[in-house]
């Protein structure tokens, strides 16, 4: 007896080998496979006489084999396989290669199904490679909507399929959903949601199969993710007293902190008085003003005695928040840290590791700024101690969340008592803040500063590049500065895209040779990357161009042109990104995308940009021209959505509607034993 637990060599139509072939594609047992949904469906369900088959393309028939013979060629010897087959309009010739076993497999006088390719070859009608199958009371390969799978070398669709379709017909599938939600959503009962998006009977079968599935996939995250939340705040954490002195540093401030700021910070200062762990999002706009707020909160945390680590996600950002920190608490007596892989300091000042770490065991830098390095065993412990023991750790900020794998983002939180806050300003669309992120409280930077202007942006036709340069060259002398993005470091051949060597020199060279350019990727030594930056910073350099190591948080509020080369190569919230590096002062400011598709001016990505310049708008198209990808973190989750698409608010809500109810009414789940054994059984990897 076989169930959704057997070994998937133990299964008949596998052994050994095939057992290897499926193993590569991660299905280890029947309920691996039974699970491993098609891509795609191939609609193959139209029969079409052979009297009015269409040259060139794929073509289903119905027909009697007449006769079939295999030989080889006499120039290459290769071994072809004719099959003569007619139905009651005309007849055909089927042509395989190297496939002579079918001249046993197909037999004359029967009838088939075929699907392939017709071709006219030497005036004879020809269907080339065709599938075919007998004609049987249900088909699997033809006649049908047919399953695509995507494969590993040496397995066929048609071994895949068979495997499948026997299995599927002989295992009973539980259903793990609450009766009362099937009932109340009409939804398909498990076993014939997999049976249905697997073998669909026609495209409104597989439209049900797939709402189940993907109601499945939703619902059963909300369920981990609201479980990990009430685990969060079954937690002890640290109450952290809220000083005025805050209200004094605010007041200090250069600028006016806006209404949203002001929120969110106070926000946050709530989740420090709470007896339990904060796990907060902070969205919002590039240059909306994040680092400010944590910066803030962070200076709370010190007045209590504790410490705060801030990680970014490159040695450019680190320093540059190191920078702006030790600047804004220079009076506030506050030892501030940065640890990077190439960098050490105290205070302004470099020291040795060896010191840093100690420094840090005694509790003394307050703040404690740095790339993956604070990840490092010995600097902070998994309990958010330091190595000494002491709980010093009170505070995590993670900026641009996204561009860390999760592990990396759990490791200083998934065991610590400590209030984590991350901070992205890639605005995260309605449907994964319900889902991916429903377990975090989440502060929205809506407005800008009050100074800021839209960046006006176009995208630009080769033919024009001359006018962009000397537009570029306008605002140079008018004292402002330029980036210049490409998407390789050096030339490549094989995609003929642009590289930032070739484009520096271009322009030092050709262009602008009267002026003075960097030049900024990541193969440079980090050395090389901090001094690059302090000249642009410093404005002794008035073109920087870079690669997308300059996506994130680089702040030098006197550029007001980005340029962007090859830009249809770049995703759009990364293309969001880019233009947020100008427009961060009270300077109009420009983004030229430059693209060498010559369908570029069709292209989704490239038009969403020109004409939208919010954030939030544009996450939500980006979710919905290409998913939730990597952006989000969605690959590295463990969530493993393969059906749903998150781009149906309605199911999202719904899920989560009924999420709260079930956990409210069975916290742990004790009266729903199938549920909990599909929930367990994919353990959290928590998207902080």
């Amino acid at each position: 007896m076989f169930n959704l637990t057997t070994p998937i060599e133990n299964l008949y139509l596998v052994g050994p080998a095939r057992a290897k072939l499926l193993k590569k594609l991660e299905l280890n047992t029947l309920g691996d496979l039974l699970f491993y949904f098609p891509r795609k469906h191939h609609d193959l369900s139209k029969i079409t006489d052979i009297k009015d088959l269409r040259i060139d393309e794929i073509e289903n028939i119905k027909a009697r084999v007449l006769e079939i013979k295999s030989f080889k060629t006499k120039i290459r010897r290769i071994t072809l396989t004719h099959a003569l087959v007619e139905d009651d309009t005309a007849s055909l010739l089927c042509v395989w290669y190297n496939q002579p076993f079918l001249n046993k497999t197909i037999k004359p006088h029967e009838q088939y199904l075929f699907s392939g390719k017709v071709i006219k070859d030497k005036g004879k009608l020809t269907m080339q490679n065709p599938v075919y199958e007998q004609e049987k009371k249900e088909q699997v390969h033809t006649a049908r909507l047919v399953p695509i799978y995507s494969l590993t070398a040496s397995l066929t669709q048609k071994q895949l399929r068979t495997i499948i379709k026997t299995y599927l017909d002989k295992t009973a599938i539980p259903d793990y959903l609450p009766k009362f939600i099937v009932a109340q959503e009409n939804l398909l009962d498990e076993h014939a949601a997999v049976n249905t998006f697997h073998f669909p009977h026609d495209y409104l079968s597989l439209q049900q199969a797939q709402k189940r599935l993907s109601f499945d996939e939703i619902f059963q995250t909300q369920i981990r993710v609201m479980r990990y939340k009430l685990e969060r705040t079954a937690k002890s954490g640290f109450q952290i007293a809220n000083p005025d002195i805050v209200q004094e540093k605010i007041k200090a401030l250069p600028f006016s902190l806006t209404d949203s700021q002001k929120q969110a910070l106070d926000n946050i200062l709530s989740d420090f008085r709470k007896p339990y762990p904060a796990n907060r999002l902070l969205e919002g706009e590039v240059g909306s003003g994040k680092t400010i707020v944590a910066a803030l909160a962070m200076s709370v945390v010190a007045k209590n005695n504790f410490q705060s680590a801030l990680l970014a996600p490159t040695e450019v950002l680190a320093q540059q928040h190191y920078t702006n920190l030790l600047k804004l608490f220079t009076d506030d007596q506050l030892d501030i840290a940065l640890l990077t892989a190439n960098s050490v300091k105290l205070n302004g000042n470099p020291v040795s590791k060896n010191t840093l770490l100690t420094q840090i065991k005694l509790g003394n830098p307050k703040i404690v700024i740095g790339t993956h390095a604070l990840l490092q065993k010995g600097v902070f412990s998994a309990k958010g101690e330091s190595p000494s023991g002491g709980k010093n750790l009170a505070f995590v900020v993670i900026d641009e969340q996204h561009r860390f794998g999760v592990e990396q983002r759990s490791s200083l939180k998934i065991n610590s008592n400590a209030h984590l806050l991350t901070m992205s300003a890639t605005p995260i669309p309605r449907t994964l803040a319900l889902t991916l992120y429903g377990d975090l409280d989440i502060s929205i930077l809506k407005q800008m500063p009050l100074d800021r202007k839209p960046i006006k942006t176009w995208l630009v036709p080769e033919a024009k590049r001359r006018g962009a340069y000397d537009f570029i060259h306008k605002e140079i002398n008018n004292g402002r500065q330029a980036f210049v993005i490409c998407p390789l470091v050096t030339e490549s051949d094989k995609l003929g895209v642009k590289s930032a060597t070739a484009e520096y020199k271009k322009l030092s060279e050709e262009i602008y040779p009267h002026l003075n350019i960097g030049l900024l990727h990541g193969k440079l030594k980090p050395k090389e990357k901090e001094e690059t930056m302090r000249q642009f910073q410093a404005g002794d350099l008035q073109i920087l161009v870079s690669t997308s190591v300059i996506e994130v948080g680089v702040d030098v509020p006197n550029a007001t042109v980005m340029m962007i080369e090859g830009a249809e190569r770049f995703g759009l919230a990364q293309l969001h990104q880019f233009r947020g590096r100008v427009g961060r002062s009270k300077h109009q400011s420009y983004c030229f995308l430059f693209s060498d598709d010559q369908y570029a001016q069709d292209n989704l990505r490239l038009k969403a940009v020109t004409k939208s310049t919010n954030g939030f708008e544009l996450a939500e198209m980006d979710l919905q021209i290409r998913g939730s990808g990597d952006l989000y973190g969605t690959a590295q989750s463990g969530y493993g959505f393969r059906i749903a698409t998150l781009a149906n608010l309605e199911m999202v809500q719904k899920s989560r509607n009924y999420a709260l109810k079930l956990l409210e009414q069975d916290p742990t789940l004790a009266s729903h034993p199938l549920l909990k054994e599909q929930i367990d059984k994919q353990p959290l990897v928590h998207l902080e």
